[in-house]
Order: C-alpha cells, then sequence, then structure tokens
C-alpha cells in the first residue's frame, strides 16, 4: 500500500473484530519504546490497511494484513519484533488472540505452502481409509512372526484413500465415527479449536475421497 493511502487510514477508525473476519489477522498497537519499533511500524504500514488513531492524546496503530504470501510475509516479520510488547492485541475471526505462538506456527505453516509449486503438495496428507475395519488387523498381522512350514493364504482387500487437508492439523486430529456431525466439520471445528481456521490455504471440504489401493491381507491356518 502506497504512503499516500496510508495516510488517508489516518482519518478512519478500523474496527479490529470485524476486520478481522476478511483480513488474515488483525494487529492494534500502540508506541512502544524498543528500538526496533520504526521497524516493525514501517512493516505494519505496508499493509492491506492501516490506520492511525489518536485517543485522549495516545496513538494507537491498526493494521490489517491482508490473506496473501505478502501480507503474511509482513505478518510474520511484525510479530517477529512486536509479540512482546506491551498491550499488543492480536484478532483473527471476530476473536482475540491470547498468544502469538500459534499464530506465528500458521503463519509459517502458510509460507512455506506459498513457496511450493503447488500448495497441495505441502498441505494435503493422502492416507488409508480411517473407518475401514481391516486396516489395523492388516498392520497387526504385518508386525506378526510366524513359525510354520504351512503356505501363507492371502486375499487382496481394497482400501478406500482419502486426502485429509491440513498438514498442520493432521497429527492433532482424532476421527469419530459415530460422531453426529460430518468429518468435514469435524475437521474445521478442530481447526477452530487450534486457531488454525484462518489459514488462506484451509478447507474442510477438500476432504475427499481420492481412490483405492490393494493390499495383501494374510490368513493363517
Amino acid at each position: 500500500m502506497s504512503s499516500s493511502n496510508n495516510l488517508l487510514m489516518k482519518t478512519q477508525s478500523i474496527d479490529p473484530f470485524s476486520e478481522s473476519f476478511s483480513s488474515l489477522l488483525v494487529v492494534v498497537f500502540s508506541r512502544s519504546s524498543s528500538k526496533n519499533f520504526p521497524l516493525a511500524l514501517n512493516i505494519a504500514q505496508g499493509a492491506e490497511k492501516f490506520a492511525e488513531i489518536t485517543v485522549d492524546g495516545k496513538v494507537t496503530y491498526c493494521v490489517c494484513f491482508g490473506g496473501n504470501q505478502v501480507d503474511a510475509a509482513r505478518a510474520l516479520a511484525f510479530l517477529d519484533y512486536a509479540a512482546s510488547w506491551k498491550g499488543v492485541q492480536i484478532f483473527s475471526r471476530g476473536k482475540l488472540v491470547p498468544s502469538s505462538y500459534h499464530i506465528v506456527e500458521v503463519l509459517n505453516c502458510y509460507l512455506k505452502s506459498q513457496s511450493c509449486r503447488d500448495s497441495k503438495a505441502h498441505c494435503h496428507t493422502v492416507i488409508d481409509d480411517p473407518f475401514n475395519p481391516e486396516i489395523e488387523k492388516i498392520r497387526g498381522l504385518s508386525l506378526s512372526i510366524r513359525i510354520t512350514d504351512e503356505p501363507t493364504i492371502t486375499q487382496e482387500v481394497e482400501i478406500d484413500r482419502y486426502v485429509f487437508p491440513c498438514k498442520h492439523l493432521y497429527h492433532r486430529f482424532r476421527f469419530q465415527q459415530d460422531h453426529p456431525a460430518s468429518t468435514e466439520n469435524l475437521i474445521q471445528a478442530k481447526a477452530v479449536d487450534l486457531g488454525c481456521d484462518w489459514c488462506p490455504n484451509f478447507d474442510a471440504d477438500n476432504w475427499k475421497k481420492v481412490g483405492t489401493k490393494t493390499v495383501l491381507k494374510e490368513f493363517f491356518e
């Protein structure tokens, strides 16, 4: 954003709660005694939206980072300087975020995906059908030790394969076959719980069947 546009924003107020629904992140901060304050302020002024508001003689700044690679990089650089400053408030999806730790985690994950030729190569994981009862049986049999000369009887078993839509979320998510909500909605709810639902790449509806694979199941006489 140009400096002239930023000057115009000084005369406007930004509601951080409402803006956080359309922005990647919204951060409200005031002047700091840190030697890095001028650098952080300069980074904030380059974001999608920036406002300087004076209340009772005290200047407060509000910055809205857009949902794109450049502003995500700006947000990460800004938080690297400012996250520990007193009075810094971070808003995401209408909520005040209590800690910047998970925000930084998600920003780093998103920026890695944007460095890939195809972000799906970073974000998506192809997994076996988590509800297929044969999976654990096959895995368990693969670890068994047989002391017999009898031939092994095998049978081909077809396993469905699914795309899990979020690398950051995958190892933190537990499938629940008997839950009344759909798997997509459970994934979305967990993303909200872990604070990564604001990632521009996140879409719970990307959970879907993508194919099948055939494995050999062993039987013992």
